[in-house]
């Protein structure tokens, strides 16, 4: 979709840019309450629906809770298409993982992740938002993970096709390591 990836680009961007108490009203802000100004300054901008407030919200939380810190180094990312969001959930969005290579342990446990997948539509959003915090404290801030795929998550909540693809990502960076694992092992 691609209006869905220059929206979440625009969003990345501008959390970017803020200073760190917007940034920490926006990590504090309730889906479900009045949201804050900064809020209604980029669904005024980038025109979300009103019927996606809500969600709109839910999404703009967990992009400000994954916004490093460190935002203001020109290396800093947030969003990037191409970092596929279950890769960053079994590798915890660091390209040094794993930090024991006979033993690749992905940042996000698979038992999570199936209750992730499991779980119903209404209550992911609250899911994304922990994992998030998870991805905060481990993640390289110059990489960025492809953030659209949390707005899918949280707009599109019915459609199983999203779940697929963070899964077939995330065995799919897990599988890497295992092999790469095995064969140091068989090489020694």
């Amino acid at each position: 979709m691609p209006w869905l990836d220059e929206t979440v680009a625009t969003v990345s961007q501008r959390l970017l840019t803020l200073g760190p108490g917007p940034l920490a009203e926006l990590r504090r802000m309730e889906p479900d309450g009045a949201g804050t100004p900064i809020f209604w300054r980029l669904a005024a901008e980038l025109d979300f629906r009103a019927d996606q407030t809500k969600e709109w919200m839910q999404i703009v939380q967990i992009l400000a809770i994954l916004t490093p810190k460190s935002r203001l180094n020109p290396a800093v990312r947030l969003h990037d298409g191409s970092y596929r969001l279950g890769r960053a959930f079994c590798d915890g969005g660091n390209p040094a993982w794993p930090a024991d290579p006979k033993n690749p342990r992905p940042a996000l446990s698979e038992e999570r992740l199936a209750r992730l997948l499991v779980m119903p539509a209404t209550q992911r959003g609250e899911a994304l938002e922990r994992i998030a915090r998870m991805l905060a404290r481990s993640r390289a801030p110059e990489v960025g993970i492809n953030c659209a795929e949390i707005a899918l998550l949280v707009l599109d909540s019915s459609d199983s096709r999203w779940l697929q693809g963070i899964a077939r990502a995330y065995y799919h960076r897990l599988d890497h390591a295992t092999r790469n694992s095995q064969k140091e092992g068989t090489a020694t």
